[in-house]
C-alpha cells in the first residue's frame, strides 16, 4: 500500500507546474560576497554586499551595508535590492529599498541588457535616476555608475567597484 501512495504522490507532484526560473547567467555573476568601494557624492565609501538567489531563482537579492557608522554606531547606509529578468518583456527589473526613505509606487527600475551592462533607469517626476551595473569578466568584478538626470543632463552621483570579498 505504501508503494501505491508513493506512486500517487509522485504522479500528482509531476502534474504541478514548476514556476522556478533558471538563474539569469549575467546576474549569476553577481551572486556571492563582495566589497563595494568608491565614491558616493564625492565621498569615499566601503560597503559589504551579499547577493543570493531567492524565490526559486527568480530574483537575486543583494544586501548592502556601509562600513561607515553614524554617531550611534549604525551603518550610514543599508539597502535591500532585488534584481530579476522578465523573459516575457525581455528586460531586467530592479527594486531598490534603502534607509533614505520609503519607496513609493512604481519605484522600480528597468534595463535592457547591453553586452555585459545593465543600464537601469528609475523614473521619477523630479528626474530620472540611472544605475548601470557592468560586469568585468577579466577581473570577475562589477562597476556601478549612478547618475541623476538634472534638467536633461546626467550628473554623477556615485562611481563604485564590487570585488569578491576575501
Amino acid at each position: 500500500m505504501r508503494a501505491v501512495w508513493t506512486a500517487a504522490a509522485i504522479l500528482f507532484a509531476s502534474t504541478i507546474p514548476s514556476f522556478a526560473a533558471d538563474k539569469d547567467p549575467l546576474l549569476d555573476h553577481m551572486a556571492g560576497r563582495w566589497v563595494l568601494t568608491g565614491t558616493i557624492e564625492n565621498q569615499p565609501t566601503t560597503h559589504d554586499v551579499t547577493a543570493e538567489w531567492i524565490l526559486q531563482n527568480t530574483y537575486l537579492r543583494f544586501t548592502e551595508v556601509a562600513r561607515e557608522k553614524d554617531a550611534a554606531g549604525k551603518p550610514l547606509y543599508e539597502a535591500e535590492v532585488l534584481l530579476g529578468y522578465d523573459a516575457a518583456k525581455k528586460r531586467y527589473v530592479c527594486f531598490w529599498y534603502d534607509i533614505t526613505g520609503v519607496a513609493g509606487p512604481g519605484s522600480g527600475g528597468t534595463a535592457s541588457r547591453d553586452g555585459d551592462r545593465l543600464p537601469f533607469v528609475f523614473k521619477s517626476a523630479s528626474g530620472d535616476f540611472h544605475t548601470t551595473f557592468a560586469y568585468q569578466s577579466g577581473s570577475d568584478s562589477w562597476t556601478v555608475a549612478m547618475d541623476a538626470d538634472v534638467k536633461g543632463k546626467l550628473v554623477s552621483f556615485a562611481q563604485l567597484t564590487m570585488k569578491k570579498a576575501p
